[in-house]
């Protein structure tokens, strides 16, 4: 997904990068994550909804040269009905909450917010039971202001309004909200510590991966070594960038596949996961610390590893020492 998607009461702003040159417009917008169908998107085209720089299009073909603004308009009326959320009673555990924001711990195996083939029994559904103001803009994201993958776990923000949503994007495209993950990775590291830098572009092949491409955009991250194993290593990992599956797509492109990635992973890392007990990927988002747009506070945020990961990892102490 952009991370210039910028969701505004009944339509979006999108800004292209340099690396969508050359995409077709319903392609690109496609991509966006705004959970219309290519169907819809195709009619958002053709009836006119769609403005780039300004200016009308009406073209589906239209190929992008990269670096334009984009509004797509009226998308409440466009938005798939069969995807439209609603509230459903499924327990979270919520580990932050004031009057504008809500921290949740997001388990294993579950899809942040409905979309095609994902239409319910998602985060979004279950944290719409809890609060429903946070339904607010409905058709687009509600308060879910960034994401993580479906077996990847940890701490997901949502705004309770528009205004905070708002506040909590910029934070996340200034990069003035740190995000600290744990994982398990395959091999070891002659160094304690490092930075990857390395950019990073959807793949050509295939659209649901990503890949390290000279065109992409700069990605960087880093980490620290926790603990080592002689066949894998406990790290402590912090994107500077949010690039979609950037954490996966560094340390598989080093050699270092987190282990059980089904996407990213190699042979070997796909085995011990296996022989570790564990069933997804080892990744968990463990901390998150901010200043709070509103109060000026500095906001840190933890949770705890979950049981799964943690008995991975005392796998890993007793098979390899």
């Amino acid at each position: 997904m952009n991370d210039s998607f910028i969701p505004q009461k009944n339509h979006i702003e999108i800004i292209a990068e340099l690396n969508d040159k050359g995409k077709r417009l319903d392609s690109f917008i496609a991509e966006q994550n705004t959970g219309l169908s290519r169907n819809r998107i195709q009619k958002l085209i053709k009836s006119g909804n769609v403005i780039i720089d300004g200016v009308q299009s009406l073209e589906k073909s239209y190929i992008m040269e990269g670096k334009e603004k984009l509004t797509l308009r009226g998308m409440n009326s466009f938005f798939d009905d069969e995807i439209r959320y609603y509230p459903q009673k499924i327990d979270i555990k919520i580990i932050y909450e004031d009057k504008y924001i809500i921290a949740v711990s997001k388990p294993p195996r579950m899809v942040v917010h409905p979309a095609p083939g994902n239409r319910d029994n998602t985060l979004l559904n279950a944290v719409l039971y809890y609060n429903d103001k946070i339904g607010f803009d409905r058709n687009i994201r509600a308060g879910i202001v960034h994401r993580l993958d479906k077996d990847t776990s940890g701490i997901i923000l949502i705004a309770k309004d528009c205004l905070t949503r708002e506040r909590l994007l910029l934070l996340f495209k200034e990069r003035k909200i740190k995000k600290i993950y744990i994982a398990l990775v395959l091999g070891s590291f002659k160094e304690k510590a490092g930075l990857i830098s390395i950019p990073i572009s959807r793949s050509r092949k295939n659209r649901k991966m990503m890949d390290v491409s000279v065109i992409g955009r700069q990605s960087e991250t880093e980490f620290k070594v926790l603990e080592a194993f002689s066949a894998c290593s406990l790290l402590e990992v912090c994107p500077k960038t949010g690039r979609t599956h950037q954490i996966r797509v560094h340390f598989s492109h080093i050699g270092h596949p987190v282990i059980g990635d089904k996407l990213y992973g190699n042979k070997e890392s796909k085995s011990l996961a296996s022989t570790l007990g564990m069933n997804r990927h080892f990744l968990h988002a463990a901390e998150i610390t901010f200043i709070h747009p509103f109060t000026g506070d500095k906001i840190e945020i933890r949770d705890e590893i979950p049981e799964d990961l943690r008995k991975g990892i005392e796998s890993a102490r007793k098979i390899y020492k």
